[in-house]
């Protein structure tokens, strides 16, 4: 049984279950035009799909191995942190970066998440990063240091740590803004 029979099996217990006596048979016949539909277009769907499939199958070799490099897992002991900034001091050495900085210092008030890594030309910020784990973004503490920042206009990244961060993907991501 295919994923659209299962679907529409479970869809018709659904309405079987939910539909009173007198809706029943118009529930079925709703249940019938949506299977009609979605058999209609399933071809549709499936030539859309392989024509994607080869146009994607038609970049070029050296730009489709860049991309998938970015999600190779990195297996040389370091942290994301250490590869951002190794990549900073390689590849922007006229800027200043700062560690663990309070949103204090660009004139927030209040109770904050420390910026994880800020980038400074001359005194003032040129980009600030976050390292986030899976929940981070829920934490109040670092919406607030998030809104300070684009509140002052600065421009904010966040780097997953539990993503590889290759060095090939965080350069992209920096070559960006600085």
């Amino acid at each position: 049984m295919g994923l659209l029979d299962e679907l529409l099996k479970e869809g018709a217990d659904i309405l079987k279950e939910v539909a009173s006596d007198e809706n029943k048979e118009k529930a079925a016949e709703l249940l019938n035009s949506l299977k009609g539909t979605l058999k209609e277009h399933a071809g549709d769907l499936k030539d859309l799909a392989e024509a994607f499939q080869k146009e994607a199958g038609n970049g070029s070799k050296e730009n489709m191995e860049y991309k998938e490099s970015y999600f190779e897992p990195v297996e040389d002991g370091t942290t994301s942190r250490e590869r951002i900034l190794e990549v900073l001091k390689n590849e922007f050495p006229n800027y200043a970066v700062k560690e663990n900085v309070s949103p204090t210092t660009i004139g927030g008030q209040g109770r904050f998440m420390d910026y994880s890594i800020v980038v400074y030309e001359g005194d003032t910020p040129k980009l600030i990063m976050m390292l986030i784990g899976k929940t981070t973004t829920a934490h109040r503490e670092y919406r607030w240091s998030r809104e300070e920042a684009e509140k002052k206009g600065y421009p904010f990244i966040n780097f997953v740590e539990h993503y590889p961060n290759t060095p090939e993907y965080i350069s992209n991501r920096l070559h960006k803004y600085l």
